[in-house]
């Protein structure tokens, strides 16, 4: 059943409650003096001008920043995704949280600023903020209470949007769906299993990995998901050394692959095989690499598929624990200075002079003290959450709990496992870890408090009886 519309001054407070969270979202933006700018900023910000497609992106985020080429300002890029995650948070809380829940928004909203990564990550010209509300507007739709049909087609929309602006988000979201698929099946065998909502929850995971080649059909005439291929993965396989161990393999045996004259060349990590001074580029890059990295990659895992489910295994754990926020926010003028001047040259004297073009560079380490253990513990929290969610057969926490964790453990795998582990891929979700960990534990007070209160009542009109029934009648009134 949905709730009430808002109305009179409920909606001006919730109003002003959202306001106050866009702003927080977006406070590391405004105390920097221009959005926070990371490397792969210029190609996305290119795309939107060009409509050409790098072989190692996607072209949906870079089609959303014709927003702020629109605008003539990339200061509409962290206020958009505020907006947009603000929105998600409004609605997650609104469907979660049974009383006060303006009260508990604006509290969600302040904490997640001060002790979780994404109001940094929001201020970036990054697709990385939407991960978490990819994630978190699909439990909504699952496992959300009260939201009107409106609200709840708005969120399908911004959560398809939020899918589809990276291949990771994609991967995720297809997980996902198989999960509540498997909840929905086993609601029918276990009580306390929650049964997710699956229509809207599903609609909009399939439109948002849709929207990726439905997007490069009509800028690129080819309606792929990526191009790029299985290179990331050879990068990995570089930086784990199954790549060396599997050419000393089958080089000598007459194989016909342009890494076996660099197989002694090769460097230690993935980053600096795809973008330092490497056999890589040597080897024609991306595009000339392409066919022979797919082979490369399915042939180690027949030789090799212990050596490379171990080396996912730990890759996945590192993964799990790199989770400090600023990764990479250095000073861009040496990178980014040609993009700014050539697109938004009215702006290049905020760019310039901002926080983050400073020396010595931005440091998070104070940051991350207070950061990393909170959100550490909130996962261990949401943990426990789940534990007593379903111990107390509260369904719609149990869901949310289960998702989320599922969520986390996905995102490190397809991030750490499948690509390479960099803190930024697990900052940029962690902070759902403390949303539900607030959240779960105001809806298990909400709702075990209005347990207690009907029973007292209870209890109550039960003594009221036994004290009447145990009285002489009244003698009528004269």
């Amino acid at each position: 059943m949905s709730r009430a519309a808002l109305t009179g001054w409920k909606f001006w407070w919730h109003a002003l409650s959202f306001s106050l969270v866009v702003l927080l979202l977006i406070a590391p933006a405004i105390w920097n003096g221009y959005p926070l700018i990371y490397f792969d900023s210029e190609d996305y910000v290119e795309m939107a001008f060009t409509f050409q497609p790098i072989i190692w992106r996607i072209m949906t985020y870079g089609v959303m920043c014709t927003v702020a080429r629109f605008f003539q300002s990339l200061w509409v890029m962290p206020i958009l995704q505020a907006i947009l995650t603000a929105w998600v948070l409004h609605e997650a809380v609104m469907g979660f949280v049974g009383r006060w829940r303006h009260v508990v928004f604006l509290g969600v909203g302040l904490a997640l600023t001060l002790f979780t990564g994404l109001a940094w990550v929001t201020s970036q010209v990054l697709a990385d903020v939407y991960a978490g509300t990819a994630i978190l507007g699909i439990a909504a739709l699952a496992f959300g209470e009260g939201l009107s049909p409106l609200r709840r087609w708005a969120l399908v929309v911004i959560t398809a949007v939020s899918i589809c602006v990276h291949m990771s988000h994609v991967a995720v979201a297809a997980g996902l769906v198989m999960v509540l698929l498997a909840m929905w099946a086993l609601s029918k065998l276990l009580r306390r299993m929650p049964r997710p909502r699956l229509a809207l929850a599903i609609l909009a995971a399939t439109a948002g990995i849709a929207l990726v080649p439905i997007t490069h059909y009509f800028t690129m005439g080819r309606a792929v998901f990526s191009e790029s291929g299985h290179v990331l993965q050879l990068a990995l396989f570089v930086q784990n050394g199954i790549a060396k161990k599997y050419l000393d393999e089958v080089c000598p045996q007459g194989v016909q692959l342009e890494m076996c004259d660099h197989k002694e060349e090769l460097p230690y990590t993935a980053d600096e095989f795809l973008w330092g001074d490497s056999p890589f580029s040597e080897m024609g890059g991306w595009k000339a690499m392409h066919e022979e990295a797919d082979f490369i990659v399915k042939d180690a895992i027949k030789h090799f598929p212990r050596e490379v489910l171990m080396a996912a295994t730990e890759n996945m754990m590192v993964q799990l624990n790199s989770i400090e926020t600023g990764e990479d926010l250095l000073p861009m003028t040496w990178h980014f200075v040609k993009t700014q001047l050539r697109r938004y040259p009215a702006e290049f004297r905020e760019f310039r002079f901002a926080r983050q073009q400073r020396r010595p560079a931005l440091n998070f380490d104070n940051l991350n003290r207070l950061q990393i253990p909170i959100a550490q513990a909130a996962q261990l929290v949401t943990v426990g959450l789940l534990v007593v969610a379903w111990r107390r057969r509260d369904r719609t926490t149990t869901g949310l709990a289960a998702l989320v964790i599922l969520a986390i453990l996905g995102n490190a795998f397809v991030c750490g496992a499948l690509s390479n582990p960099h803190d930024r891929y697990q900052n940029r979700v962690v902070w759902l870890a403390l949303f539900t960990s607030i959240v779960g534990a105001v809806r298990l007070d909400q709702r075990f408090a209005g347990q207690r209160r009907l029973a007292i009542q209870a209890e109550n009109e039960a003594l009221i009886a036994e004290a009447a029934r145990k009285s002489p009648d009244t003698p009528p009134a004269s």
